[in-house]
């Protein structure tokens, strides 16, 4: 009788004893887990990392000469987010304005100042556009990827700049031409849509 009290003594005080504590494994994972979600690491890279300035100066067999200065804006960037590790990625594409200038006979006859807003206004990006729409988004997410002359010598009497807007990290794009006229008049249509 003595054993059998003693070994219900010994059940009952290991069974209070265990408090259901987790091994420490369990503990450390749940740990980790609960930091994920409270702690949140941002990297933040622009792209251009600092101002940008190109200018070209060119003069055509027509006659004209083409001023294009192109810089960044440091105040205006699409921003894109990925998750990984815990960390949030931000990259933050910068917008460009511009700058064209045109002379014929050293006479200037265009000269205009581009930023997002004029640009959506001209290009036609605007937030009225349906989700199916090509240029959907374009108004807010499309940054300059490229402006050139273009030297094709069948226009005679006119200067063709031809730009590419896209969004980053997809390949959607957009590409414009402006026509220039020898009295200073503009026109921009757009070439390719894809």
């Amino acid at each position: 009788m003595k054993q059998l009290i003693l070994l219900l003594i010994l059940v009952g005080s290991l069974s209070i004893s265990c408090e259901g504590r987790k091994t420490q494994h369990q503990a450390l994972s749940e740990s980790i887990e609960e930091f994920k979600k409270t702690v949140n690491f941002e990297t933040h890279n622009y792209i251009p990392e600092t101002y940008l300035e190109q200018k070209v100066d060119t003069v055509l067999s027509n006659g004209f000469r083409v001023k294009i200065k192109t810089f960044s804006d440091s105040t205006n960037a699409v921003r894109f987010s990925k998750i990984k590790d815990t960390i949030n990625h931000q990259t933050h594409y910068r917008n460009f304005k511009f700058e064209i200038s045109v002379s014929k006979n050293n006479v200037v006859i265009y000269n205009e100042h581009f930023n997002k807003a004029k640009v959506n206004k001209a290009f036609n990006y605007n937030s009225n556009l349906s989700p199916g729409s090509k240029l959907y988004n374009f108004n807010t997410l499309a940054v300059l990827k490229s402006i050139e002359v273009n030297d094709d010598p069948s226009y005679t009497n006119m200067v063709l700049i031809d730009f590419v807007y896209g969004i980053p990290e997809t390949d959607k794009q957009a590409s414009h031409r402006m026509f220039i006229d020898e009295n200073g008049k503009s026109n921009i249509v757009q070439t390719e849509v894809n």
